[in-house]
């Protein structure tokens, strides 16, 4: 039987739309691109340029710490598509948040037709290729000096404290407003040498194109200069010092990469959240007038891919998401990178658009 060229061509029409309904099935509905927004989206993300990559650290000796130079670096030329959020990026997490589930998902290779489950997580249970840690490195685990501060170290099941091995303890998911974390994968620098200067307790993070869905809520402060953030650093910033010696910041020779994905501002709304980028590029954000609604009661699931093909990174507010999933189709990744969103541009130069009568909470405090 022969099909004839207009049956083919409408067949192909209904596939084709029936497969982007399926990508888009999990986004919100109806979606916002201004104002209180559902979906984020930037775009031309990649640079050329170079930052300045921590080689070493020497902290000297106490009382005087004086060594110079302390942070020891040397430029890194990057280049290409996602530059520098293609290396090895880590998820942080500031409280008060409640986290339920978290996921990461990415392809084998850029032009992958699947994206496979690498690490997962559920609260009350033991994680797989994920490893909760923060930046209380000493006697229990990693390393601290008067002069160089704490390493990364690995965190206890409350989030408060380290403790002497990955996952030691079984978290429960509460992080309060005093603490900070952030997720690593199972493999050490000592399993396979990591990118840049590494120090006390060390980890991969995740590299190349991934997608992020994590599902939380934002309770309410007790002191409203303590609120909440979630966010991504290149891997090297937490494995030198995240609040020193460090490549972060803003525009060249700084900029190794940092994407806020949701940030509650000091002395802004303490119900809006905004997110912003950073890189060699400079900065750019959300905006004043934009912002996404902090989640004080309700749980809500975000995706958060970082697109090497598309050279984009999509912010999307899902409906729901299941867990169980081990791997995604290139077409959901497309339907999510292609949903309606606030798109920005991020062009070389670019610089951030503030939130009046807001700052950042210092990370850290």
């Amino acid at each position: 039987m022969r099909l004839s060229l207009a049956f083919i061509t409408l067949a192909t029409l209904y596939c084709s739309r029936a497969s982007a309904q399926q990508s888009t099935d999990n986004l919100i509905s109806p979606a916002s691109a201004s104002g209180s927004l559902t979906g984020l989206k930037y775009t031309n993300v990649g640079a050329t340029g170079t930052y300045n990559q921590v080689t070493n650290l020497v902290p000297g000796t106490f009382p005087s710490c004086d060594v110079n130079p302390f942070c020891i670096t040397q430029p890194k030329q990057i280049s290409g598509a996602l530059a520098p959020f293609n290396e090895e990026m880590t998820f942080n997490f500031r409280g008060p948040l409640n986290l339920y589930n978290i996921a990461v998902y990415q392809p084998a290779s850029t032009s992958a037709s699947t994206w496979t489950q690498v690490s997962s997580w559920v609260a009350g249970q033991a994680p797989n290729n994920l490893v909760f840690m923060n930046n209380l490195g000493g006697d229990k685990s990693g390393v601290f000096s008067i002069c160089g501060g704490n390493s990364q170290s690995f965190a206890n099941g409350a989030w408060t404290d380290a403790t002497t091995a990955a996952n030691a303890e079984v978290a429960s998911g509460f992080l309060d407003e005093d603490h900070e974390i952030n997720i690593m994968t199972a493999q050490t620098c000592d399993d396979s040498p990591c990118d840049g200067f590494a120090r006390g307790t060390a980890n991969h993070g995740w590299a190349d194109s991934k997608m992020l869905v994590v599902t939380f809520d934002m309770p309410p402060s007790s002191d409203a200069s303590k609120v909440p953030a979630i966010w991504a650093l290149n891997a090297q910033v937490v494995r030198s010092a995240e609040y020193g010696c460090n490549c972060r910041g803003e525009g060249s020779p700084g900029g190794c990469g940092e994407l806020d994905i949701l940030e509650t501002l000091v002395g802004a709304d303490p119900n809006q959240g905004i997110s912003e980028i950073y890189s060699v590029k400079g900065a750019t954000g959300s905006g004043s007038t934009n912002f996404f609604a902090r989640p004080t009661t309700d749980k809500v699931t975000y995706g958060v891919v970082l697109d090497v093909q598309m050279d984009s990174i999509a912010i999307q507010r899902l409906i729901s998401w299941d867990y169980t999933q081990t791997s995604v189709s290139r077409e959901v990744i497309d339907g999510y990178l292609n949903a309606p969103a606030l798109e920005v541009s991020f062009a070389t130069g670019a610089k951030k658009r503030g939130v009046v009568g807001g700052h950042r909470r210092r990370h850290g405090l």
